[in-house]
């Protein structure tokens, strides 16, 4: 039977922070969120990711997935880690701006080594984190994911994509995948229905759900939705366009089935996002 880490994960929270020495979660997989940051701050420990097994020390970075089998296998006495335990929702946001390469990158390769300047920049990026998380500003939200988009724009930078030899590394199902989130950046903005996607992929709707369960965590709608749901809120939040002219920008119908789908999606209005 699979027991999982009870004291990591707290509470459901847009964004959780934390510091832990994961002494009673060692040899336990550990229950993540949508996506999940591990810093280690001291000492040093033995962590199998997907039952690939790396040497975090001091300032090193794991960038983990929900449904990553992640487990301490052993760690100092003296070890120590800081985690960033993001939701879904906050994560979908984050990621709207984010390279697709740098999915792709951080689905093979979720450990990172700081190096000189980049160390400070690391404990700058964490003790503003923190500062953020204690604020009482109704603009919290906006600064969660501008802070996090600005941690991942910087690993973007620092990285290689040239060593992704795609066609070698990946599976046909999981470069299915990939293709299928690019096609969705491209043409959620006029295509909302799942045989469109399929198709332009050469294979059943019944298949393209298949592997976006396996390697995406999500239904094929779930994924376009929340595309379509982040243009809308970009487009509310960015621009002074009416209801209206989003409804068209996006191919809505009407703004009466704009107004609905957002809803559904949300559990907000239009107007009282916008506000």
């Amino acid at each position: 039977m699979k027991r999982y880490v009870s004291n990591f994960v707290k509470e459901k929270e847009l964004l959780t922070i934390g510091e832990s020495t994961f002494r009673s979660s060692i040899g336990l997989p550990l229950q993540l969120t949508y996506t999940s940051l591990i810093i280690c701050t001291k000492g040093n420990a033995v962590v199998s990711v997907n039952f690939k097994n790396y040497l975090l020390k001091a300032n090193d970075v794991l960038v983990l997935a929900e449904d990553y089998v992640t487990i301490i296998q052993r760690a100092s006495n003296d070890f120590n880690a800081f985690y960033c335990l993001v939701d879904k929702t906050l994560a979908a946001e984050i990621a709207y701006d984010l390279p697709n390469q740098l999915f792709l990158y951080l689905n093979k390769y979720p450990f990172a080594r700081p190096r000189g300047l980049e160390i400070s920049l690391l404990y700058g990026w964490i003790d503003a984190l923190k500062n953020i998380k204690n604020s009482c500003t109704p603009h919290q939200h906006i600064m969660y994911r501008n802070h996090l988009q600005n941690f991942f724009l910087k690993m973007a930078a620092t990285v290689s994509f040239e060593n992704l030899n795609l066609e070698k590394q990946y599976s046909r199902k999981e470069m299915l995948s990939w293709n299928f989130w690019e096609l969705i950046g491209k043409y959620s903005n006029k295509e909302r229905n799942v045989a469109f996607y399929a198709e332009k992929l050469h294979i059943t709707p019944y298949y393209l759900s298949q592997i976006t369960k396996d390697f995406l965590n999500d239904s094929p709608k779930g994924l376009i939705d929340r595309q379509v749901v982040l243009e809308i809120k970009t487009l509310l939040r960015t621009t002074e366009k009416s209801i209206k002219e989003i409804a068209e920008i996006l191919n809505f119908e009407d703004t009466s089935y704009l107004a609905r789908y957002f809803k559904r999606q949300t559990g907000i209005t239009l107007t009282a996002y916008r506000k």
